[in-house]
């Protein structure tokens, strides 16, 4: 990641400019002219002109989609009733996306991932929250996933991300992972959900909180393909 930390830009002209995979963390904007602007990501105490809005888009998000509050859910049946939703929305945006012509599936809308890029990035979320930490395997990671850029970081050779897997390719990896997820949540019981994995990121973390970040992950890049689908099924 290009670093641009404690930089101050002045006089300086963002129009159209398009930030992807940033850390706006400790920014601070002044005299600035924001308008049609639109901002996607994790927000956490985001102050327009001294009022904190992020609490107002967390509302407003759990009440345009109530299932957002069940994927917080902390015991065993709530999280099992999540991921059943979880299987479901998938399930019909899969189905949305094999209607497409194939083309689509490998289609991108404005720079951002194709639906199969999507697919393979969840395979890559499962396995470094799940298949890794919490059910231990030595060799986690399916080659055909995709770690978010920048990839530099990644060790050679453990996704193969030149390659061009096919559609059944794809989502056959993708129903393995999920249902590890499923037998996982099938066997769990609470005090499993307190048990204590490396974290992904660092330091030690919960099997319950590896279970929220691949909830959120799900529910997320569904709402982003669902998004461009609905672009191109419209060409």
């Amino acid at each position: 990641m290009t670093s641009f930390r404690d930089v101050e830009f002045v006089e300086a002209d963002f129009s159209g400019a398009k930030f992807r995979g940033v850390d706006f963390t400790n920014v601070t904007i002044t005299d600035a002219w924001i308008r049609h602007v639109h901002i996607s990501g994790h927000i956490d105490q985001l102050s327009v002109n001294g009022v904190d809005v992020a609490e107002y888009v967390e509302r407003t998000l759990n009440e345009r989609h109530p299932e957002r509050l069940l994927l917080a859910a902390s015991d065993v049946a709530g999280l099992r009733s999540a991921w059943q939703g979880i299987e479901e929305f998938a399930q019909a945006t899969l189905d949305i996306a094999m209607k497409l012509p194939p083309e689509r599936f490998i289609e991108s809308v404005d720079g951002e991932w194709t639906y199969r890029e999507t697919l393979r990035h969840l395979i890559y979320a499962t396995d470094r929250w799940i298949t890794g930490p919490v059910l231990s395997e030595a060799a986690p990671f399916h080659r055909i996933g995709m770690p978010n850029p920048p990839v530099d970081a990644v060790p050679s050779g453990l996704f193969d991300l030149d390659m061009s897997p096919s559609v059944d390719e794809v989502v056959g990896a993708r129903r393995s992972r999920m249902d590890r997820v499923s037998d996982l949540l099938d066997q769990i019981d609470q005090s499993e959900l307190e048990r204590v994995v490396e974290s992904p990121n660092g330091g030690a973390t919960t099997v319950l909180n590896c279970l929220h970040v691949v909830f959120r992950e799900e529910w997320w890049h569904n709402q982003y393909a669902n998004r461009d689908l609905e672009v191109l099924a419209s060409r």
